[in-house]
């Protein structure tokens, strides 16, 4: 999943949303230094990308790719299932996405300074550019996997995976729309809930 999804699984906690953004930066053991409800988005953000990595409907995905697509294949599929989710957005959230992509802009802006800065970045990139809202747009999927297949150092390889996984759109809609209610279920537990006081 990608940085829609996974402030889509943490929202209703300002905490969560943060640990949902903080997950792709925080490596290793978490040893309590975190608010707990900061850890916890952490760990809900791996939980997600565990589950992710090991559904078997999107393991299968994979088939749809040869060669060397194989090997960018998690990142363009991760980066599609936030686009599918803006597609079927109405079917998951009463919020408008509009509306919620702007209340994790605030959250990200006021919280600017508890991130570390590669986070920082990312933060400012995805509020300034809107991105959250903008992933229903095919143009700004494509270019959002370009700028990661040239940072990559694989451009080429990256636009053929492109090609290929909207070959396979239906596909990969079909995955994902069996998997995302599990998601929300795993997100919506006590484990990860706790208590929405500020910090805790």
């Amino acid at each position: 999943m990608n940085h829609l999804a996974h402030f889509h699984l943490a929202a209703g906690c300002e905490f969560l949303v943060l640990g949902a953004l903080l997950g792709d930066y925080l490596k290793g053991p978490l040893d309590g230094t975190l608010p707990p409800a900061l850890e916890r988005g952490v760990r809900l953000h791996r939980r997600i990308d565990a589950l992710t990595d090991s559904d078997a409907a999107l393991r299968r995905l994979r088939s749809h790719f040869t060669g060397g697509e194989r090997r960018l294949a998690g990142i363009v599929i991760d980066v599609f299932l936030d686009h599918l989710l803006t597609r079927h957005w109405e079917r998951f959230s009463a919020t408008p996405l509009p509306v919620f992509a702007g209340e994790v802009c605030t959250t990200l802006v006021r919280h600017h300074q508890r991130l570390p800065v590669a986070a920082q970045q990312q933060a400012t990139r995805i509020t300034r550019h809107e991105l959250l809202q903008r992933y229903g747009d095919a143009a700004v999927v494509d270019g959002t996997l370009e700028h990661i297949g040239e940072r990559l150092g694989c451009p080429g390889q990256m636009r053929t995976t492109i090609v290929r996984a909207w070959e396979h759109i239906d596909a990969v809609e079909a995955a994902f729309l069996d998997f995302y209610p599990r998601l929300q279920a795993v997100a919506a537990t006590q484990e990860f809930r706790g208590s929405f006081s500020a910090g805790r």
